[in-house]
C-alpha cells in the first residue's frame, strides 16, 4: 500500500475498498493516460527529458495489479516509484486518482461504444441483405398477438433494421459527450502546477476538454448516458427476440430456428426449445438491472468523488459486454431463421376487403361493419389473396415489393452515411493518439 499507512493487505477491512480486480478491465486506458500526463508534465516543463523517459519506461514495464493495492493508480504509481528511481517521486505532480480514473473510464467507454456501433452496422447490412432476399417471403405481422395482416418477411425484416438504425444514431450521438476529458482537472479543483489540458485531451485523442473539474473529477452521467441508449437498443432487440421464441413455437409454427440456436429436452425428444433467445431474454433483465442498480448509487451522491463510484464500473462494462454478445448471437440467428410455409387465416384479409368496399362508394365505417359481420356469422370470403393484398399497399414504407425496394434503398443509404461518420470520428481519435506514440517514442529514443 503507498498512500494508506494502516492495516496490512490481509486486513478484511483494508482490502473491503479495493477495486484492483475490476480495474484490470481499464489498465491499458490508465496506463495511456498516466503517458500523456508524464509528455505534459515534461512539456509544461516540470520535468526533465530524461525524467519522462524513465517515467514511461516505467508504465510500460506494468503489466500487472497486485490486489494488495487499494487500486492500478495506486500499483502504477508505486511501480513507478520503484523502477524510475527519483523520477518516480514527481509523478503525483499536479494528479489525482480522480482525474486520472475519470479520463481512463471515458477511453474505454469509448472504445467500447466504437466496438458496438461497428458492430450494429454489420448487424444492419445482413438485415438488409435479408430483406431483400425475402421481398416475397409470406408473413403475418400481429397486433396484442393476434393475427392482423398479411406482409413479407423482408417487410418484418426491415422494421428489426430500421429500428437498430434508431439506437444506432442514439448510441452514436453520446460519444460526444463521453469524449471529453477530464485530465489535469486533480482531485475536484485543479492544481497549481502548469498544466496545460488542452494539450492532454488531443493527445488522448479527445474531442474537447470537460471544462469545470468538479464536473470533471466527480460526473459519470455521460456514461451513464451511453448505457442508458445501450439498453434501450437492448430493450428493442428483446422484442425481436420475443418474436423468434414465440413465433418458432409449434403454437404458431411460421418460423424455423436454426439448429445451433435450439435445444431438445432431457426428457421429451421431440422438444425444439428455443434457448438462445430465452437467454438473451433474461441477459435484457440483467442489463435492466445493471442500469437501475448504476442509477440507485448514484442517485442523490453529493458532489465531488466518493467511492461510491468505483462501484459502478463493473456494472458499466457488464451492460457492454452483454449487449455486444447478444447482437453477435442474434446475428447469427437472423442470417439463418427460415420462414415455414404456412396456411394464413382469411380472416387477416379483413380490412383490406373494407378498403375494397370503401372504394366502391360505400363509408369506410359502414364497410368495416359489414364485413365485421360477415366474420362473426363465418361468411366472410375474401376477393383477393395475401399476395394481392401486400402488393396493393400504397403507402411509404408498407410492403408492396415497389415500397420495400424504395426502403431497402434509403436505409443502404442511410447505413452507407452512418458508416462514413463512424470511420470519420475513428480517424479523429487515431490522430490525437498518433501524436502521444511520436512524442512517446521521441523521449524513449533519447535514452537509446
Amino acid at each position: 500500500m503507498l498512500y494508506r499507512k494502516w492495516g496490512s493487505k490481509e486486513d478484511k477491512v483494508v482490502t473491503y475498498t479495493s477495486s484492483s480486480r475490476e480495474d484490470v478491465r481499464i489498465l491499458d486506458k490508465v496506463k495511456q493516460v498516466m503517458k500523456a500526463h508524464v509528455i505534459e508534465l515534461f512539456l509544461s516543463g516540470n520535468i526533465t527529458k530524461d525524467e519522462a523517459r524513465k517515467l514511461l519506461q516505467g508504465i510500460n514495464s506494468f503489466t500487472r495489479i497486485d490486489p494488495s493495492y487499494e487500486d492500478v493508480h495506486e500499483a502504477l504509481e508505486d511501480h513507478l516509484i520503484k523502477t524510475a528511481g527519483e523520477a518516480g517521486g514527481s509523478i503525483g505532480l499536479g494528479r489525482s486518482r480522480n482525474d486520472h480514473v475519470a479520463t481512463a473510464l471515458r477511453l474505454e467507454m469509448r472504445e467500447e461504444l466504437l466496438a458496438l456501433l461497428e458492430q450494429l452496422l454489420d448487424f444492419r447490412g445482413m438485415i438488409l441483405k435479408r430483406a431483400e432476399e425475402n421481398l416475397g417471403t409470406p408473413f403475418v405481422v400481429y397486433t396484442h398477438f393476434q393475427p392482423a395482416q398479411p406482409t413479407s418477411f423482408g417487410h418484418y425484416l426491415l422494421y428489426v433494421e430500421e429500428e437498430v438504425a434508431s439506437r444506432w444514431s442514439s448510441i452514436y450521438r453520446t460519444l460526444d459527450l463521453v469524449n471529453r476529458s477530464p485530465l489535469g482537472s486533480g482531485a475536484i479543483v485543479g492544481s497549481s502546477v502548469n498544466l496545460n489540458r488542452d494539450r492532454e485531451s488531443t493527445l488522448l485523442g479527445f474531442k474537447e476538454v470537460l471544462v469545470n473539474t468538479i464536473s470533471a473529477t466527480s460526473s459519470r452521467a455521460d456514461l451513464i448516458s451511453s448505457v442508458m441508449e445501450v439498453v434501450n437498443l437492448m430493450l428493442a432487440l428483446s422484442r425481436i427476440v420475443e418474436d423468434m421464441i414465440l413465433l418458432s413455437s409449434k403454437f404458431v409454427g411460421i418460423l424455423e430456428l436454426p439448429d445451433t440456436h435450439v435445444s431438445t429436452s432431457s426428457l421429451m425428444p421431440q422438444k425444439r426449445n428455443a434457448v438462445t433467445m430465452e437467454v438473451f431474454r433474461a441477459r435484457v433483465s440483467r442489463v435492466l438491472g445493471d442500469l437501475m442498480s448504476i442509477a440507485s448509487t448514484y442517485k442523490s451522491l453529493p458532489s465531488g468523488y466518493n467511492l461510491d463510484l468505483q462501484e459502478v464500473n463493473p456494472l458499466l462494462w457488464e451492460v457492454l459486454d452483454e449487449t455486444r454478445t447478444g447482437v453477435e448471437v442474434l446475428h447469427d440467428l437472423l442470417t439463418k431463421v427460415r420462414v415455414k410455409e404456412f396456411k394464413m387465416d382469411k380472416e387477416i384479409l379483413s380490412t383490406d376487403e373494407a378498403e375494397i368496399l370503401s372504394g366502391k362508394g360505400i363509408r369506410y365505417r359502414d364497410a368495416y361493419f359489414t364485413v365485421a359481420k360477415a366474420v362473426r356469422e363465418g361468411k366472410f370470403s375474401p376477393t383477393i389473396t395475401p399476395e394481392q393484398s401486400v402488393s396493393r399497399k400504397a403507402v411509404k414504407g408498407s410492403p408492396s415489393p415497389e415500397r420495400m425496394r424504395e426502403g431497402i434503398s434509403l436505409a443502404r443509404e442511410r447505413l452507407n452515411g452512418d458508416a462514413n461518420l463512424l470511420r470519420e470520428y475513428k480517424n479523429w481519435i487515431l490522430k490525437g493518439e498518433g501524436e502521444l506514440r511520436l512524442m512517446e517514442n521521441d523521449i524513449l529514443q533519447e535514452g537509446n
